[in-house]
């Protein structure tokens, strides 16, 4: 094992850090990668992938499910 991370440092988060962020869970995060709304790299080596999260990604993804008030009067 090396002491220095193989993963990009700067501008990518773990699928734990991008659920803390949005507050859901790490598989509900894997579930938004394979659906392509979040961008993502896989580190791992084998068969079972070890995601890092684009920062950016999970930013525009909460932009982009902001609730905006209505205008309309509340009866």
């Amino acid at each position: 094992m090396t002491s220095i991370s193989a993963a990009p440092t700067s501008g990518f988060i773990t699928t734990g850090e991008a659920a803390s962020r949005i507050g859901s869970t790490s598989q509900y995060i894997r579930e938004l990668i394979h659906a392509g709304h979040l961008d993502a790299i896989d580190i791992g080596i084998g068969d079972r992938p070890r995601f890092r999260v684009s920062a950016a990604s999970v930013a525009r993804f909460l932009q982009s499910r902001a609730v905006t008030p209505s205008t309309k009067a509340v009866a």
